[in-house]
């Protein structure tokens, strides 16, 4: 377990009190720990489980970090069980916890809600897709599909971006979404949020464009909603008909059973060249390079005059 404590404690180091991922376990580097996710948020630490550990390995995890050189950095541990239905959030003894509270990543706040339910509100993954949009949304008109709690349209808010179009099948997340720019003071005129059945409702997205930056982030699959092996194609095309000449596009893709080959297929169309993939941020480890978080750039085709 030493290895991995140094691992998370370098990590955590690096952050300097903002928030990222210090193990990705996931990513099958660390022998082991496959089943074990640490996240950082801002002084809080959460350690992700997908499959049951025994309440002595959590107080040894617990004791072995606080006696590392980031303990100073660390408010509170936590653990969620992933493996359980609910997968509910609980402190070392083993009793339940919630936790609401405003994290920072790149000076820029969002909201984040532990304890109720699966999804907390961020994704620390993609953090480097975020630091992309900002550095490329000056004065473009933005859309962002399956845009959950919305920290793609802070970070483009954040880049000067003219306007962005949030679109989510979920109030909740649109909600927490309003509440992210209220939180870094950003001005309503220049977002907007749309509860849309994506899939049912391009017409009425297609109103707010055309747009000149896309980001796509759909979820690997959602029962009744969204499978990449059969929608993605879908987006593709209809993306070519509200998109400005010279748009760029990230498409997103969180499935370790499709590599990056196999999305580009997903994705192969006359109107969009690949550009390149973006580089996830270094604690995001693979064994596998071609599985994991895919981020993929691509640009609109420019018609010919």
């Amino acid at each position: 377990m030493n290895g991995i404590i140094e691992e998370v404690n370098g990590n955590i180091l690096k952050l300097e009190g903002n928030t990222g991922r210090v193990l990705h376990g996931r990513g099958k580097v660390f022998s082991g720990y496959e089943d074990i996710t640490v996240e950082y948020f801002s002084g809080l630490v959460l350690i992700i489980m997908f499959k049951e550990r025994s309440e002595s390995w959590r107080l040894e995890f617990s004791r072995l970090l606080g006696l590392t050189p980031c303990s100073s950095m660390i408010d509170k541990v936590l653990f969620q069980a992933r493996y359980e239905k609910e997968s509910p959030v609980f402190d070392v003894a083993g009793n339940r916890a919630a936790v609401d509270k405003t994290i920072k990543e790149n000076d820029l706040n969002y909201q984040l809600s532990l304890g109720g339910r699966q999804n907390y509100g961020f994704f620390t993954d993609i953090v480097a897709g975020r630091t992309w949009v900002r550095e490329h949304s000056s004065d473009r008109r933005v859309l962002n599909l399956f845009s959950y709690t919305c920290s793609f349209s802070v970070a483009a808010i954040a880049g000067d971006a003219n306007h962005v179009v949030n679109v989510d099948m979920s109030s909740a997340a649109l909600s927490v979404g309003r509440a992210n720019h209220k939180l870094n003071n950003y001005p309503s005129e220049k977002v907007s949020f749309q509860k849309l059945n994506i899939l049912k409702s391009w017409s009425r997205i297609g109103r707010s464009g055309p747009y000149d930056l896309v980001i796509v982030d759909p979820p690997s699959f959602q029962k009744g909603s969204f499978s990449a092996d059969r929608d993605y194609q879908k987006i593709v095309n209809r993306l070519a008909l509200m998109t400005t000449d010279g748009a760029d596009i990230l498409f997103c893709l969180n499935d370790p059973l499709i590599t990056v080959s196999a999305f580009r297929e997903l994705l192969e169309s006359e109107h969009f060249k690949y550009i390149s993939r973006i580089k996830n941020a270094s604690v995001m480890k693979e064994a596998d390079g071609e599985v994991g978080l895919k981020v993929l750039h691509y640009q609109k085709t420019r018609k010919l005059i």
